[in-house]
């Protein structure tokens, strides 16, 4: 049986995603998701008893699992699942090595109320990584609906008997009920006007390529309810700064490099050997002193390394941060246990625990010093790393990904650049953790059980494939000024109540109270 369809290829505007495309159709022949999928579906939509029945990676719009190529061009007029991935590879491939596209893109449908006004709806709203509409720059991005502020549907062939472009709650997005206007408005392409996508269209592929990049895209947690997207609309911003020669120079980014060369400095194996036979000099001799200890002292360099930076961002927040609360940091404990809490000390003794992977603060009594001893794993021929949390998972996964095959491999590294990027991620990470902690206590209402959310801080490194050149970062600038204008607002939120001249009794663990109760019954 022939069907005749009331479409036209015309109407396909430029970036249009095919959700829009979709929706169109739709609207356009006043037919509902599930006819849709019954018309351009392949085998596995055909052997569904019901196509009510069908979930949705039938209706995947990402991946076309249930997309018939051929159907989609001879009903639609185009392969749905060639346009879509050309569309993605010149959006987003720009990065090299994506693992997961759908990680691109929002899960329920994104989009600019000015361009759905009209009918269209571009992939360029779907995309995570931008935050305000391509056509209309000043307009800010929505996933609820303007009526009744209902999350949008998935990002899918629509389900059930849903009319086109219709929220559930009656409201209706388009702007004009003349059909006919509707359908020339088609016809007329959208124009880019916002500068930050315009100058990520124009990225030049080649020169990005020519780079390995480490960025915090793909280790974000999602064990709290949270909004990446002040993190994930960094990502155009600091690729723009790092490969767009045009690109003006940003206040709200900051370039670090290191020197020139810096990939082919030889390592110092001697010295290696010494620093790691210094460590463990009672499980050595030298004669015993083989390969696997020469790679194993490799490791435990890059390991020390980071128990060194920890020390020093510590030694930083104290001096220069929380000065004023320092005593307070060091009588923590025994103010506590007779009712006095500083709500700068208590920031820094969480971040604290976490980073040093301490359960209850009475134990940091015991910890006064970052572990004179070693924690080192030796011999299992990975890197490790000192510091604990969730947010250090990014770190480990840079450094020991699950396939080398297109990564970075650091075990193909100097000391010295390993120790530069190092460097740089872990002070990073250090800070913009002590930063979440201060969230914490300044505003404790916005955050589930205490405790910050795992969201990995963006940046971007960039590493050259050729030895000769510098390693560059890019982070978010002004981070230190916030953290400052943080602790004069919890100042001014609550008092500190510690009182510098007051001698405290002694604390006691919990341990040493029960001891004292035992005592008193003899």
């Amino acid at each position: 049986m022939n069907f005749h369809f009331n479409w036209s290829i015309e109407w396909i505007q430029d970036y249009e995603s095919p959700w829009g495309i979709l929706e169109k159709f739709s609207y356009a022949n006043v037919i509902d998701g599930n006819t849709i999928l019954e018309l351009i579906g392949n085998e596995n939509v055909k052997q569904l008893k019901s196509i009510s029945n069908a979930g949705s990676s039938h209706r995947n719009l990402i991946y076309f699992f249930s997309i018939d190529s051929e159907l989609s061009q001879k009903i639609i007029g185009i392969d749905l699942k060639e346009y879509h991935a050309k569309l993605v590879d010149k959006l987003i491939h720009k990065i090299p090595n994506i693992k997961y596209e759908s990680k691109y893109f929002h899960s329920n449908l994104s989009y600019c109320p000015i361009c759905l006004s009209k009918g269209y709806h571009s992939i360029l709203h779907q995309l995570i990584i931008f935050d305000h509409c391509a056509f209309h720059p000043e307009q800010k991005l929505i996933e609820r609906c303007v009526r009744c502020n209902k999350l949008m549907p998935e990002y899918l062939i629509n389900k059930g008997f849903k009319e086109a472009f219709r929220c559930s709650c009656g409201h209706h997005f388009l702007d004009s009920e003349n059909i006919r206007s509707i359908f020339l408005s088609w016809k007329n392409q959208p124009k880019i006007q916002n500068t930050i996508i315009n100058s990520w269209l124009n990225l030049p592929r080649e020169k990005v390529y020519q780079y390995h990049l480490i960025y915090p895209f793909d280790n974000y947690k999602k064990y709290f309810v949270i909004n990446n997207t002040d993190y994930l609309t960094m990502i155009p911003q600091l690729m723009i700064h790092a490969f767009y020669d045009k690109s003006p120079k940003s206040k709200e980014i900051i370039k670090i490099s290191s020197n020139k060369g810096i990939l082919k400095i030889k390592n110092d194996y001697r010295l290696l050997k010494e620093n790691y036979l210094k460590a463990y000099s009672r499980q050595f001799s030298d004669f015993r002193f083989n390969e696997k200890h020469k790679i194993d002292s490799f490791f435990f360099e890059i390991y020390k390394q980071t128990r060194i930076i920890y020390k020093a961002i510590s030694r930083f927040i104290l001096r220069n941060i929380i000065r004023d609360h320092k005593k307070c940091v060091e009588i923590f404990n025994k103010a506590r246990q007779n009712g006095d809490v500083c709500p700068h000390a208590l920031a820094f003794i969480w971040w604290k625990m976490e980073c040093e992977g301490i359960d209850s603060p009475w134990e940091i009594e015991i910890h006064t010093k970052v572990h004179e001893t070693y924690d080192f794993e030796w011999i299992k021929e990975r890197f490790s790393i000192f510091l604990h949390g969730t947010f250090m998972t990014h770190l480990e996964e840079v450094l020991n990904p699950i396939s080398r095959e297109e990564e970075f491999d650091f075990f193909n590294c100097n000391v010295s650049s390993i120790n530069y990027i190092l460097n740089k991620i872990v002070s990073h990470l250090l800070i913009e953790r002590y930063i979440k902690w201060l969230e914490v206590i300044q505003n404790p209402k916005k955050f589930k059980r205490l405790h910050p959310d795992d969201t990995i801080p963006m940046y971007l490194a960039k590493i050259p494939r050729n030895s000769k050149k510098e390693i560059v970062f890019y982070f978010p600038s002004g981070r230190i000024k916030y953290m400052k204008n943080l602790i004069k607002d919890i100042s001014d939120q609550v008092n500190c109540p510690i009182n510098k001249n007051k001698m405290y009794p002694s604390f006691k663990s919990p341990i040493q109270i029960v001891m004292d109760k035992i005592d008193k019954r003899r």
